[in-house]
């Protein structure tokens, strides 16, 4: 039992999960939870964290500004995926270390991801909103069996997506921005048949938009992928794909992918992020051909409760960024 460390656990869902907060008091005596039910922000979370020397961080900001005023602060450790929120020149220059096991999330997102493929290649929200209005269309849609599968991101969720593509036989196109041999895919997929690597193919971002018949985004949001698929990217589109992003808002340019939407009835987005959250009254929810769930990628019991291990675990298993 840990008691000379001070957690402060500024995530609201972490410190609501009584399987977490347990299997954390289990290891730790000195714990602050955050059970004021509110996001905190500025002098809030400054306060919260005063005197505090490791923490467990969801989506709160920790800039250069707050880093620099908690001198005490020795370790952040991530619940959830992506560390956009986190400034880890920060971290280095105050060699504050960094605890973060990506890939916590692989099955939760991935299952998403293909519950919007799903979705999308058949339209079933506009069937249900038929139905409420006393109109029994059948409309048709399509199999997913054999189509083609643009995987943009290659990592821990984009792999996991691809072996559960694998009853579907599709042709999976995936881009990522580094090169994968074919001994690299075999270690990748040490169980995976000779057929399923052989299935893999990668190319670049625009070849893969050009031939596939769904995308599917799995990139983490950096400087660099700021609307990385915009007005040109999306022109390379078949005039009826399927666009599915469960990665995060602001890498599909929304405006771009409204414009495309409108002049391509035949195509549908559905997606699970956006640039802003919550994004209510947003102009993507009244088309027809866009569907959208609240960031629920990671929420299943079993994705958060594997994130959460992996936040009490990085409290000790940690380094600072490089």
């Amino acid at each position: 039992m840990n008691t000379l460390d001070k957690i402060a656990i500024t995530s609201r869902s972490f410190s609501a999960n009584k399987y977490l907060v347990d299997e954390l008091r289990s290891r730790y005596t000195n714990i602050t939870l955050n059970n004021s039910g509110k996001t905190l922000v500025g002098a809030d979370l400054l306060e919260f964290l005063d005197g505090q020397n490791k923490v467990i961080v969801g989506l709160e900001n920790f800039d250069k500004n707050l880093i620099d005023q908690l001198p005490e602060l020795k370790v952040i450790s991530k619940f959830g995926v992506g560390l956009n929120n986190i400034d880890l020149e920060s971290m280095k220059e105050h060699s504050i270390s960094l605890g973060f096991q990506p890939g916590t999330n692989k099955q939760s997102v991935a299952e998403l991801a293909l519950m919007h493929m799903f979705i999308a290649l058949r339209k079933a929200p506009s069937s249900k909103e038929d139905i409420s209005n006393n109109i029994w269309s059948q409309s048709k849609g399509h199999e997913l069996f054999g189509k083609s599968i643009g995987i943009i991101g290659f990592g821990n969720i984009g792999q996991r997506l691809a072996e559960l593509l694998e009853p579907f036989k599709c042709k999976i196109i995936f881009y990522d921005d580094i090169e994968f041999s074919k001994e690299d895919l075999v270690t990748k997929f040490p169980s995976r048949s000779e057929d399923f690597i052989n299935s893999l193919q990668q190319s670049s971002l625009n070849e893969v938009l050009k031939e596939v018949d769904i995308v599917s985004i799995h990139i983490p949001l950096l400087e660099e992928t700021q609307n990385l698929i915009s007005t040109d990217e999306l022109a390379c589109l078949k005039k009826d794909a399927r666009i599915i992003n469960t990665s995060r808002g602001g890498i599909v340019d929304e405006k771009a992918l409204e414009d495309f939407l409108n002049q391509n009835e035949n195509a549908f987005a559905a997606f699970d992020v956006f640039e802003k959250e919550p994004a209510f009254n947003h102009p993507l929810l009244k088309l027809n051909n866009f569907y959208a769930t609240s960031h629920l990628g990671s929420m299943t019991i079993e994705g958060v409760i594997s994130m959460g291990i992996a936040a009490i675990n990085g409290l000790d298993e940690n380094r600072i960024p490089l």
